[in-house]
């Protein structure tokens, strides 16, 4: 079969950067808008051509080519992510090779040494790794903040306008009071790039912060789960992450030892965080959240954990009924709902009513989640259409319709 070939181009303007990757008669795009200190310098490594294309050619089992310069030491850390994936997911990718029309030696220049962009989202998970590096609270792992980036085209789909624009007002909001700027990219990548979001999302979001490589020497992704909870295979974990870095450009996956209530208590002392805090990827209107989804409710279970104030834009209580009945459709939301009766016991009183409301709902979603696996092993084929988890793997993926990306 021949080869997925790529070339990529960039144009500026005032403000303005757009880098797009052409291949069979296609175009992936990168919109990127800011202030000119902060927006990417001149391309002059192709590699995050490669990082973007990797799974559309193990998807379609052709080698993959970059028309450019690409850094040999990433070509060789794709190598290896391509023998990962394959071996996790044999009836979704193929094994491929990665080449490129000059493989650069490792010299890393950059611009902004020590420093790092960081993916922003204004949910917790993002909210915790710009709060927590700003506060050099990560020890030795601290890093400098240049810049944070939100994506329009990833949770957010394109046509979306408005409620894009109204969580980038919001974001913005709480990055100002840290003087932090915040920059604006779209992109077509999940459009064209993407086939398994819940596999390849990981890959996308770093392509959109590796547009940075020669500026910053990192990117800071939020752990969706910590290091006793992880989920294989799935598109954001440490060890791919590790695969999609060069000695240039690292992508961190930052916070694995921290769990959901241990993040929201602490990003506690920064109320602009709170005030503006969205976690909800159901909601299609403007308002940040929705209040009713199984995210918004557990979110608000994470306040009540820590005996803090419901923010503004996640207002409600949720009634013992909404808590008892609330579907955890994996395993992963089971234990993140653990986490939550774990607070309350660390807190040292008695359960209250509505931890106890939780343990119900742990009870019986334990039960419907078995229920769903021994299906899914018996009846395999239509997973393995869907492109869910793989057959062979008893491993509790993360809810397969939730676009990973608003923490």
């Amino acid at each position: 079969m021949e080869s997925l070939r790529v070339r990529l181009t960039e144009s500026r303007s005032p403000g303005m950067v757009r880098r797009t990757a052409y291949f069979d008669h296609s175009s992936i795009w990168w919109d990127i808008e800011g202030p000119e200190n902060v927006l990417p310098g001149p391309l002059v490594r192709h590699d995050v051509a490669a990082t973007a294309l990797i799974f559309k050619a193990m998807e379609t089992g052709r080698n993959l080519h970059i028309e450019g310069p690409v850094s040999r030491s990433l070509l060789a850390a794709l190598e290896e992510l391509v023998v990962c994936w394959v071996l996790w997911r044999p009836d979704l990718y193929a094994p491929v090779s990665v080449s490129a029309d000059t493989e650069l030696d490792d010299a890393p220049s950059v611009s902004h040494p020590q420093t790092a962009i960081s993916a922003c989202s204004g949910g917790v998970d993002g909210s915790f790794t710009i709060w927590r590096h700003f506060k050099a609270r990560a020890n030795r792992s601290s890093r400098k903040l240049g810049a944070a980036l939100f994506v329009h085209g990833l949770d957010i789909p394109l046509a979306r306008q408005a409620e894009f624009d109204d969580a980038f007002a919001s974001a913005a909001d709480t990055l100002r009071s840290i003087d932090l700027p915040l920059v604006k990219m779209r992109t077509n990548w999940r459009e064209l790039g993407s086939r398994t979001w819940q596999m390849d999302f990981g890959a996308g979001l770093s392509s959109c912060l590796r547009q940075w490589q020669g500026t910053y020497d990192s990117a800071l992704i939020g752990s969706g789960e910590d290091y006793a909870h992880l989920v294989f295979p799935w598109g954001s974990n440490p060890i791919t992450f590790a695969m999609l870095s060069s000695p240039e450009f690292e992508v961190v996956w930052d916070g694995g030892g921290f769990g959901r209530t241990a993040k929201l208590e602490a990003i506690s002392d920064w109320p602009e965080a709170l005030s503006n805090l969205r976690v909800c990827w159901q909601n299609a209107s403007e308002s940040a959240n929705c209040g009713r989804c199984e995210k918004c409710v557990r979110t608000k279970l994470n306040f009540r954990a820590l005996g803090l104030d419901l923010p503004p834009l996640l207002a409600g209580e949720p009634t013992l009924t909404q808590i008892a009945t609330l579907r955890a459709s994996n395993a992963v939301k089971v234990d993140q709902l653990q986490d939550i009766v774990d607070h309350c016991r660390m807190r040292g009183n008695a359960l209250p009513g509505w931890a106890r409301a939780v343990q119900v709902s742990i009870a019986w979603n334990v039960v419907l989640n078995a229920g769903k696996r021994t299906k899914q092993m018996l009846f395999p084929r239509a997973r393995r259409k869907s492109g869910t988890t793989k057959p062979s793997l008893a491993v509790a993926t993360a809810d397969q319709t939730d676009p990973a990306g608003v923490g």
